[in-house]
């Protein structure tokens, strides 16, 4: 998955969210970008808990000393997702705007701006004690100037996947301290991983699945490989019905009709004007989709985000695939 292609889910996730609800969505996939960044999760054990000179290295292999994890400057939903998950939503000073769950965080958190578009200068006027920024997060002239500054900046890693998710669960827990937290939430996790597997092994059933992200010139803008979109419709079972495509595209009538989706898959902030707009498509109406008006939606951070919640979505996702008439 590229930085091009992870960075278009979030700036229309952001586009959306100022057009339909800033508090409830952020930047999708907060999984973003950079995720073939693979986190080196563990520590440098000089020291336990939050205290000051640990090492850590982080998913592009810089090893990064900590002062401390009290005042955290978080850059990307995922994290914060998370450290609210381990019970550490005190140790967070600000965030950015993709950090949409829990739905407090940006209410009682400083605000930090979209996590592609960082002031460095933002940042450091809140002084925090600890950086932690997706491998997504940006512009790189940004993250360059805060590594610069001195204050310990953590990439994190961005891969959306099942053993990603618990790898970086417990590698934030181990810098926050949480590492009991951390190995609870880490089995819960994989406990609803192993839930979602037997879900499938019931329901073997493999329905061609297209995400559109939104309609361009009365197109829809369609998600191909290498992006959240096509990781979830794989995590869940089904086919992407996309998947000759590489990133996100554009798809016109004829290639629509061609590319046969039994279902369309939908974020919930954009879901009525996107299918208003397809059910308006002669062409749509020929395909599977088309002809049962099978659309399934939900929010686009539950959705993409890949994060501590990603295992119960991917099973209610597929339990809304199987009320739409196609089993997974």
């Amino acid at each position: 998955m590229n930085t091009q292609q992870i960075s278009e889910e979030h700036r229309f996730q952001l586009s959306a969210a100022s057009r339909y609800s800033r508090r409830t969505f952020g930047a999708l996939l907060t999984f973003g970008v950079a995720s073939v960044c693979l986190p080196r999760i563990g520590l440098a054990q000089q020291a336990t808990g939050v205290e000051a000179g640990r090492i850590v290295t982080d998913c592009r292999g810089r090893r990064v000393t900590l002062h401390g994890a009290t005042r955290i400057a978080s850059i990307g939903g995922t994290i914060t997702e998370t450290l609210y998950a381990l019970g550490r939503s005190g140790n967070i000073l600000a965030v950015d705007q993709t950090s949409t769950w829990p739905e407090q965080a940006r209410k009682e958190k400083k605000d930090l701006g979209y996590m592609r578009a960082i002031s460095s200068e933002g940042v450091l006027s809140l002084r925090p004690d600890l950086v932690l920024a997706m491998n997504d997060a940006g512009p790189p002239a940004a993250m360059d100037q805060l590594v610069a500054s001195g204050v310990p900046l953590v990439f994190v890693d961005a891969t959306p996947s099942p053993d990603a998710i618990e790898k970086r669960t417990r590698f934030l827990a181990d810098i926050v301290g949480a590492h009991a937290e951390g190995d609870r939430l880490g089995q819960s996790i994989a406990t609803q991983f192993k839930q979602l597997d037997a879900w499938r092994a019931e329901h073997p059933a493999k329905p061609r699945v297209l995400f559109v992200m939104r309609m361009t010139n009365n197109r829809p803008m369609a998600a191909g490989t290498g992006t959240a979109a096509d990781a979830m419709i794989r995590l869940v079972g089904a086919v992407n019905a996309g998947g000759a495509m590489q990133g996100y595209k554009i798809v016109d009538q004829e290639n629509l009709v061609a590319l046969k989706p039994d279902i369309i898959l939908l974020m919930d902030q954009t879901a009525a004007v996107i299918r208003a707009d397809l059910l308006a498509d002669p062409g749509f109406r020929l395909t599977p989709a088309g002809r049962n008006n099978a659309f399934v939606s939900m929010e686009g951070e539950r959705l993409l985000g890949f994060g501590p919640r990603t295992p119960q979505a991917a099973l209610d996702l597929a339990k809304m695939m199987a009320a739409a008439g196609h089993p997974v």
